[in-house]
């Protein structure tokens, strides 16, 4: 869309507009006469979902936590979306200046960890009468759906329906590929996911449900969560995966850097064995490789992505022994 298209889009939240910068698609910062700065971001676009965010996040941040959120006391806060032509949903929230956390630095880890852990804290109360919007009971169809898409690709490779670099490598490399999912999914029949399925009430949280450094902002006034489109109820040990691997995958498996994020944690909220088990599913599943496979335009389809993508797989291995040592002993 324009930018005039988008700037009527942010005026109708009742502000005025002297400056508006794309900082990547269906997101914009915007600018006031008077200096101030807000977001202007598309959100998926069903509302029942979009009210139900709203409504948590509100009382989740008058528990505490740092939120990039809408504040309906304010005038341009009193409105929660605005439809655009294209008859997507977008929400006007304040832009939180400050640096996003880098995970060469443990103590930007470790506050990524307590921030989390407030969160999902806060979030806990927040959910009201019969849980909305949950994935606790959908991490075996989810597992299987993305390992017969796995076959489905290594499959093709065999066909030769790749180019040579790409078959020769799925040819080569495919068992291993499987074996890692085939591990994750028997790591998730062997844990205490079923029991935590059964008493979802208890064991489920309001989670972000993508999480990493670049969905944190550290300023003066503490660590703040932003963009909330995968908000969703679910089991605490998927948000802190999703921090873990997004954190990690870019600095060889670091596993200090998973340790500050779960030392961070555990000052907010203690972890039990089966949350750290839980963690190791997601871990062991391919997902670099997967998101290679995928059509995914942050990661192309190429040798040299497929190749890192088998390299980082390797890595979790070790860090995963890592891991379980961490947990025999904060694993309560």
């Amino acid at each position: 869309m324009s930018e005039q298209t988008m700037v009527g889009i942010a005026e109708q939240f009742g502000i005025k507009v002297s400056g508006l910068k794309k900082i990547r698609k269906g997101i914009y910062r915007v600018i006031t006469p008077g200096g101030r700065a807000f977001s202007l971001k598309r959100m998926p676009k069903q509302l029942a979902r979009l009210r139900w965010t709203d409504r948590v996040l509100r009382r989740v941040r008058n528990s505490g936590p740092h939120l990039a959120w809408r504040n309906p006391q304010m005038p341009e806060g009193r409105r929660l979306y605005v439809i655009s032509p294209k008859g997507e949903p977008y929400v006007l929230t304040p832009w939180i200046s400050g640096r996003m956390p880098s995970p060469r630095s443990l103590s930007d880890m470790r506050a990524c960890g307590v921030a989390l852990g407030r969160f999902h804290s806060a979030g806990r109360a927040a959910l009201q009468g019969k849980i909305a919007y949950s994935s606790i009971k959908t991490w075996h169809s989810t597992l299987q759906y993305r390992h017969r898409y796995l076959q489905k690709k290594i499959a093709q490779a065999k066909r030769y329906g790749f180019s040579q670099a790409i078959n020769r490598l799925l040819q080569q490399h495919g068992s291993e590929i499987l074996h890692y999912s085939n591990e994750a999914k028997a790591m998730l029949r062997n844990s205490k996911y079923r029991s935590y399925c059964h008493r979802a009430q208890q064991t489920g949280v309001l989670t972000h449900g993508d999480g990493g450094p670049s969905n944190f902002i550290l300023n003066a006034n503490g660590t703040y969560l932003i963009d909330f489109e995968t908000l969703q109820v679910n089991l605490r040990a998927y948000d802190l995966y999703r921090v873990i691997y997004n954190s990690c995958k870019d600095h060889q498996w670091n596993f200090a850097i998973a340790k500050a994020i779960l030392t961070g944690y555990r000052q907010v909220a203690k972890l039990r064995k089966p949350d750290y088990e839980l963690i190791r599913v997601w871990l062991r599943f391919p997902f670099t490789t997967f998101l290679v496979l995928s059509p995914f335009d942050r990661f192309p389809l190429n040798k040299n992505w497929l190749q890192w993508a088998l390299e980082s797989e390797r890595k979790i291995g070790p860090f995963l022994q890592k891991l379980d040592n961490y947990a025999a002993k904060h694993g309560s």
